[in-house]
């Protein structure tokens, strides 16, 4: 397959996997689990007898941290032992020839970064950028940066570092590369020791949640979609239902019924019982029960972008502040939103003038 062939077919595969329907929610719905804490710009070129779709690259934030800027043109490996907990990570460009006709594409040398709450940035060659199956290959960081997950194709499953302590384990439970379908996903568990692999977000396919240190695995229900692990609960939620299950580690639990369709959540709050999500007709910050599934408030932002609503929902800075982003022109910029009052203050920017795609933490 061409360098051409590929970058196209990498992008026809992001179309979402539902039957025909005439439901717009269902339709857009369906677009957010493709896209889940993915916001997306994709340019496309139309030419008499092509189409050409720019391949779009990835940055995986943490929590709420501040993002540095990063300072190196040519950085160096990411070396063993400590280097400090992570601003974020991105997924390096391809090279596009625009002076051919159509352009050409170099994907080649693709591959994933780490930028440190320095404004360090290394290069991580040993994780798999893409597959066998010519998907993007996920990483994950968990909410404070520490935390870093990916798959090794030396070690033939996944590793997680930790960049404060300067440890790594490697998984105990082996994942076989082809195994990593498009629109892969991934999250981390805060303290490392719990992954959630998606093989194919957006299908019925079954996920997998392994403990890395025993190498247990538990499958995860293909119709509910791991959006975080935190405190031996791995959050799981169903679209359009909607449905959220925070489901413990060992197993067990069920969940709850919310009446509406949200999308967008944030992890649990520290309550023990509110999740932050967007209500999808009115895009609506709302903080819903988890345990009777009860609309606890509807927030209006104040101090955020004027227009539209936000790109995603993430982690809880405090009781009363969750973190919200918006991609405002070619910058992502996330705010604390104080759910009580509304009130937003930005806390972090981050430039997609090297990343067309910036996936949002779900880790923590």
């Amino acid at each position: 397959m061409s360098r051409l062939r590929a970058a196209l077919g990498e992008l026809a595969q992001e179309a979402p996997d539902v039957a025909p329907t005439t439901d717009l929610a269902a339709l857009a719905v369906a677009n957010h689990q493709r896209h889940r804490r993915n916001i997306t710009m994709a340019t496309a070129f139309f030419a008499t007898v092509a189409l050409v779709g720019a391949v779009t690259a990835g940055v995986t934030l943490t929590g709420s941290g501040q993002a540095a800027p990063a300072t190196s043109s040519a950085p160096a490996d990411l070396p063993a032992g400590k280097v400090g907990a992570l601003s974020h990570a991105y997924l390096t460009r391809c090279e596009i020839d625009e002076s051919q006709t159509p352009p050409s594409f170099d994907c080649s040398q693709v591959e994933w970064r780490v930028v440190t709450r320095t404004g360090r940035t290394y290069r991580v060659p040993q994780a798999l950028a893409t597959s066998v199956t010519d998907s993007r290959s996920p990483v994950a960081l968990s909410r404070d940066g520490r935390m870093f997950a990916y798959y090794s194709r030396k070690e033939g499953t996944y590793v997680v570092r930790d960049l404060v302590a300067g440890t790594q384990v490697v998984s105990r439970a082996k994942v076989k590369e082809s195994k990593i379908d498009r629109g892969a996903m991934l999250v981390v568990s805060e303290d490392g020791r719990h992954l959630a692999f998606d093989p194919r977000e957006g299908s019925k396919y079954p996920g997998l949640l392994i403990d890395v240190r025993t190498g247990r695995t538990t499958t995860l229900n293909g119709k509910y979609e791991a959006i975080g692990i935190k405190d031996g609960l791995v959050e799981l939620i169903r679209y359009l239902k909607t449905d959220l299950w925070l489901m413990p580690v060992t197993g067990g639990g069920k969940p709850v019924r919310f009446h509406g369709t949200y999308i967008m959540f944030s992890e649990l709050a520290p309550d023990g019982r509110t999740v932050a999500a967007v209500e999808f007709e009115k895009r609506m910050l709302t903080l819903l029960d988890t345990r009777t599934g009860r609309v606890v408030r509807k927030v209006a932002v104040k101090g955020g972008p004027v227009k539209g609503g936000p790109d995603s929902v993430r982690t809880w800075t405090s009781a009363s502040e969750v973190m919200v982003d918006y991609q405002v022109g070619k910058e992502l910029r996330s705010y604390a939103v104080n759910v009580d009052t509304g009130k937003a203050r930005l806390v972090q920017k981050v430039s997609l003038t090297t990343a067309q795609e910036v996936r949002l933490p779900a880790e923590w």
